[in-house]
């Protein structure tokens, strides 16, 4: 019989058709119409609510919804919202465990949390809640069917009618329609990857003590993550460079953990990660693409929850800075300038590393010096940029090391 679910928090998810509007009043003419209520979408319609802006966001889906994702929120991500999002945290991670097939493990532990696990469809609801709170309009079950552009306004047509808005803001995921039909295909770089949702007996959670694993050997150019929440393990499998066979490489990284090997019950579920925006483009007139849509994700651990969110502040600022005009390119500048060279110092870095897995994780993420620096990247502590600098800086004297022997911690 499966175990009760266990829960750590108290946030209620109320029914959304309670304040949703059942029509588009035609008189409004929006500031911004959002395409998408994920966290680029819903921070976005926070950010520009508050500030006083008349916001619509729009999503295909009633929320709130399933989403496939890790889950897990990083440190710097959590000190970029402006609100507690402690009622929809399932863990909060202090530390982690670093290993090579479950064999040579090293325990690296925080004095803060750097990580903090949620699941998608409470997450995503919160941060929605958050944006009508503050004044945005939501509207679901609105299918982006197309946009005409005129000299002031965007006329955007949906499965629930017409919209009108001076900006609109792509924020609809990996495989966007806004971006399908307003930018034309080959935008964005996509990888597969796939994620178990394990829930396990309670002797075993206990196993990992609250930590995450990071296995930089059970995925063939890439490494594979088991994130604990309240109830289930979330474990997945990713790689920069894209693969084959996900499912026999996910089934043999859970196979080698002892805690998974007899579960209560495991799900399957697919999805891309964008990981690089290869036309380089981010307007289209009065179009933005922002977060997943825009490729906004790193190449090292595929994380985007982050750079959705930043995406989403760099955004707002080039709105208010008066970027929403239809000959601006305010918003693109600001990527370039504080997005864009630490997603691609992230590739450079990602590519080198799981390229060669063994000797990267004898010399060096077993180097207490090299894996403080990527535990920097998640905790915001280290750029991308720096921590390639560091890199390769010393890469020589770290080369010349012997590699670390086995540590024989085994989950």
């Amino acid at each position: 019989m499966r175990p009760a679910r266990r829960r750590v928090f108290s946030y209620t998810i109320l029914p959304m058709s309670v304040a949703v509007p059942d029509a588009v009043d035609r008189a409004t003419v929006f500031d911004a119409l959002v395409v998408g209520a994920g966290p680029a979408g819903s921070y976005l319609g926070y950010l520009l609510a508050k500030s006083g802006r008349r916001v619509a966001i729009i999503d295909k889906e009633r929320f709130p919804r399933d989403k496939v994702c890790g889950g897990a929120v990083s440190r710097k991500a959590i000190d970029l919202i402006d609100f507690d999002i402690a009622p929809v945290v399932h863990r909060s991670v202090r530390g982690a465990f670093l290993t090579f097939g479950n064999r040579s493990t090293v325990v690296k532990d925080e004095e803060r949390a750097g990580v903090c696990t949620v699941v998608r469809s409470e997450f995503d609801q919160f941060l929605l809640d958050k944006a009508r709170a503050a004044g945005a309009q939501f509207f679901p079950e609105a299918n982006f069917l197309g946009a005409v552009e005129h000299d002031q306004t965007v006329t955007v047509r949906t499965s629930r009618g017409d919209f009108e808005a001076s900006l609109v803001c792509a924020a609809d995921g990996a495989a966007s329609t806004v971006r399908a039909k307003m930018f034309g295909k080959n935008v964005v770089r996509y990888v597969p990857s796939l994620e178990a949702l394990v829930h396990v007996r309670d002797s075993e959670m206990s196993r990992l003590d609250g930590r995450a694993v990071f296995d930089f050997g059970v995925m063939p150019r890439g490494y594979g993550w088991i994130f604990p929440k309240s109830d289930h393990l979330n474990v997945g499998v990713y790689s920069p460079f894209g693969g084959h066979a996900l499912r026999a490489h996910l089934d043999r990284f859970i196979s080698l953990y002892r805690s998974m090997r007899h579960p209560v019950s495991i799900r399957y579920l697919g999805f891309v990660i964008p990981v690089e925006n290869a036309a380089k483009r981010f307007q289209h007139g009065r179009i933005w693409l922002i977060g997943d849509a825009a490729g906004l994700v790193e190449c090292i651990f595929g994380e985007g929850i982050y750079f959705a969110l930043k995406s989403a502040v760099v955004a707002a600022d080039a709105i208010e800075r008066g970027g929403d005009a239809p000959d601006s390119l305010l918003y693109t500048k600001s990527l370039n300038q504080e997005l864009l060279p630490e997603l691609r110092a992230s590739q450079w870095i990602g590519k080198a590393l799981y390229r060669f897995q063994s000797f990267s994780f004898s010399h060096l993420v077993l180097n207490d010096r090299v894996n403080r620096d990527f535990a920097g990247l998640i905790t915001g502590e280290v750029g991308y940029r720096q921590c390639l600098s560091l890199t390769a800086r010393n890469a020589f004297k770290w080369l010349r090391r012997s590699p670390s022997a086995d540590h024989g911690i085994a989950l």
